[in-house]
């Protein structure tokens, strides 16, 4: 079967709305549009043009850069200086978790020993890994939030959250 003389014969439902909305409001659809190796008929001429890159400048220190590392190093400071004396008072007045009068690992359970080598540190207080990575990730976790509540005032209209 040959094809049709009139390219118009080929149009599909969606692409015949395209062309009257485009007639509508003026535009012209162009005859064909080459994308992707492929002719189609009855494409707006701004589909087969390359998108023009917007360029932002490149900034080493940014807002975003001040805000989550603000908060990572108040987070950090916070649970160095305030929560962590806090929590090895509490410990030390606790004791280690027991059950028939003897500790976990007096039992013979060996999970139940704590382990050396994440816990070692030359920080006086003893600030170890374990809590730089906890402290840290709330820090991260507490700028995200400021961030994701701050554009949302700057959007516009009403704020919506999700």
């Amino acid at each position: 079967m040959s094809p049709p003389a009139n390219p118009s014969q080929h149009i599909q439902p969606f692409q015949q709305a395209i062309v009257d909305i485009m007639t509508m409001l003026g535009l012209t659809p162009s005859a064909t549009c080459t994308f992707r190796g492929t002719t189609r008929p009855f494409v707006p001429r701004t589909a087969c043009r390359a998108r023009q890159a917007i360029k932002t400048p490149t900034r080493a220190i940014a807002e975003v850069n001040l805000v989550v590392g603000g908060a990572t190093f108040a987070a950090l400071a916070l649970g160095r200086f305030v929560f962590l004396p806090f929590h090895r008072d509490n410990l030390a007045r606790q004791g280690l978790p027991r059950q028939n009068g003897i500790t976990h690992a007096e039992a013979g359970d060996r999970g139940a020993e704590e382990a050396t080598f994440l816990l070692k540190t030359n920080d006086p207080a003893g600030f170890n890994i374990i809590d730089v990575l906890a402290w840290g990730a709330l820090g991260h976790a507490a700028a995200f939030y400021l961030l994701a509540t701050t554009s949302l005032n700057s959007a516009a209209g009403p704020p919506v959250p999700f």
